[in-house]
């Protein structure tokens, strides 16, 4: 749901590698018409996989590059904020902040979204590859965590290739 000065982004369900280039192609482009504040809401999304993880990994890896733009994170469970916090997106994006331009809007956000277009035209291979190696880069600690995934899909990333100086957020 496009507001103002924010999008609202609601996945239902699991987020998986099924959804994540969805989303990712939705934050791009509406990035790149000018939009820059994105609200993910996970209230409805009970679980996630990594690729998913890593597709907000990477948002948030290309906000801080280019300083255009923020995600936040609401609606979490216990179990998804500390997944996201384990593997260092909390350096990426906002984690149920308590503040927004949106915070005011929760309920209205919510009540008026709409389904997304279903497809998408991204290499799934390539975009599950890149997410696993944007997890990599968000914190090194992740390298161990998949380094049989990016061996098996025949990524190049090393330990001193992968780390990217955390933000003192």
């Amino acid at each position: 749901m496009r507001f103002e000065s924010y999008i609202w982004i609601r996945p239902e369900g699991r987020g998986t590698f099924l959804e994540s280039p969805i989303i990712k192609d939705l934050v791009e482009s509406s990035a790149a018409d000018g939009m820059s504040n994105f609200v993910i809401d996970l209230e409805a999304c009970p679980g996630m996989d990594s690729t998913f993880m890593g597709m907000l990994a990477g948002l948030g890896i290309g906000f801080r590059e280019t300083k255009k733009g923020e995600i936040s994170i609401v609606g979490t469970t216990v179990k998804t904020r500390s997944s996201l916090k384990e593997l260092g997106l909390q350096y990426l994006m906002a984690i149920e902040p308590t503040d927004g331009p949106w915070f005011e809007n929760m309920d209205e956000a919510r009540g008026n979204l709409v389904l997304l277009d279903q497809k998408s035209e991204i290499d799934r291979e390539a975009h599950v590859l890149e997410c696993h190696e944007d997890l990599c880069i968000a914190d090194e600690g992740n390298l161990h965590r998949f380094r049989t995934v990016l061996d098996m899909m025949g990524s190049e990333i090393t330990p001193k290739a992968s780390p990217r100086q955390k933000s003192s957020d």
